[in-house]
């Protein structure tokens, strides 16, 4: 009787696995380009040109982001901010 209940027990196992076997999650769809090979090997070259690619541990630097303020203008704005919400400005760790 026992070596009965272990071969249902075994059956019951391999059998619920074989429905999670059923298909893949998210469901694949194939990778379509709208760039031809040329196109990607244009935009390689002008990315190493650009220095965006990491060679290495040589990681490619961040551009800064344009600004119109002036440094004064950037601390005028703070001292206003810690003026207005002296216990919600961050000051660290």
């Amino acid at each position: 009787m026992r070596k009965l209940s272990l071969a249902f027990a075994a059956l019951a196992l391999t059998s619920a696995a074989g429905a999670y076997a059923e298909a893949p999650y998210p469901v694949e769809q194939p990778f379509v380009s709208s760039l031809s090979r040329a196109e990607v090997k244009q935009e390689l070259i002008q990315a190493q040109q650009q220095g965006q690619i990491a060679d290495g541990d040589n990681y490619p630097a961040l551009s800064q982001a344009s600004s119109h303020l002036s440094r004064q203008d950037v601390r005028q704005e703070l001292q206003h901010a810690q003026n207005m919400h002296d216990d919600a400005t961050y000051a660290g760790a």
